[in-house]
């Protein structure tokens, strides 16, 4: 093996690492004026609760632009509880958020790098709130066993569940 071309690959690999840790820091700076709505002191559960795993956190209508504020960027192990105001969620490494009854609510096959079978994965439709105090609609993934799954989204709308589509427009949801 040559040396040489042992070095060019060694430095093109370097060049794409650092590459990548400055996008992710740039994106974080770009998103530090989101923050996670509070959660109520009081919620009411409804009884209905199931563990999962958030899969992922993107921008409604951008599926493939991970939200990178407070930590929703990360997979993580989380916990679903359907509430009088909501759905519950607390995830480990995370501060819990609450996705409000009434948002979008419905099944996909993949989310970023995540595919799964037909309708593997519920996503729940909500917002983060920026620096100016608008809602900014964002969509988070979960992956939860089918039965949970058929519960939670019954729980969510009594109604037949409409599917997410991954590609539908913010006026679509």
């Amino acid at each position: 093996m040559n040396p040489v071309s042992v070095g060019v690959v060694l430095t093109l690999l370097v060049l794409a690492l650092i590459g990548m840790a400055w996008s992710w820091r740039r994106r974080g700076h770009a998103q530090r004026g989101l923050v996670v709505p509070a959660v109520p002191a009081v919620l009411d559960a409804t009884g209905f609760s199931t563990d999962g795993l958030l899969v992922a956190t993107t921008f409604a209508g951008r599926p493939l632009d991970r939200v990178h504020a407070d930590g929703l960027g990360f997979r993580a192990p989380a916990t679903l509880t359907v509430t009088d105001r909501g759905v519950l969620v607390d995830r480990a490494g995370g501060a819990p958020f609450l996705v409000p009854a009434g948002g979008a609510a419905g099944t996909a096959s993949w989310a970023l790098d995540k595919g799964v079978e037909r309708d593997g994965l519920t996503v729940l439709g909500w917002s983060l709130t920026d620096a100016a105090g608008d809602d900014v609609p964002v969509e988070s993934a979960f992956r939860i066993p089918p039965e949970s799954q058929a519960s939670l989204l019954a729980a969510l709308r009594p109604s037949t569940p409409r599917p997410v589509d991954q590609e539908a427009t913010d006026a679509d949801l």
